[in-house]
């Protein structure tokens, strides 16, 4: 037990919690476009600014509630905005066919690190590769976000 102390603190120091945590996300899966439904009804929508090659400008989930939170975007961006972004900022991002995740490797990281978001407790973390490799091996049905255009780039 004394050994999976620090293993916990440390792993509660690199979450960050963007959002609040909401409720009414049970039976949840993920719909075309980037859409997280629950019970039938939408409860987010995960935007990819100028969608590129497996990559993303700037990445948000837009809530129904009509919160946006950012993931990661360039300094300064804001929707409407996209010729200003120079390059991507997150590669091969993806979202569980369950909607309860999306990982997605920062652009500038030269690491083997990886960031996941929980859409609905509003957490963000970083894990390894062989997290990320356990997920997918997990999930085989995830959807790529990077195939469909933010409803603001449209």
């Amino acid at each position: 037990m004394k050994r999976l102390l620090p293993v916990l603190l440390i792993a509660a120091c690199s979450a960050t919690r963007l959002t609040h945590r909401r409720e009414g996300w049970s039976s949840c899966h993920a719909a075309d476009p980037n859409v997280v439904q629950c019970g039938g009804k939408q409860v987010a929508q995960v935007e990819c600014f100028q969608p590129g090659d497996e990559a993303c400008g700037a990445l948000a989930v837009r809530y129904a509630d009509g919160e946006r939170v950012f993931l990661a975007r360039p300094t300064g961006f804001e929707p409407g905005q996209e010729a200003s972004i120079a390059s991507p900022t997150v590669i091969r991002p993806e979202l569980a066919s369950d909607g309860s995740m999306i990982w997605f490797k920062p652009a500038q990281r030269r690491d083997e690190y990886w960031t996941i978001f929980e859409p609905q407790t509003g957490v963000k973390r970083k894990v390894d590769g062989y997290q990320i490799f356990r997920i997918r091996e997990r999930d085989p049905h995830s959807m790529p976000l990077w195939i469909a255009r933010s409803p603001a780039a449209q």
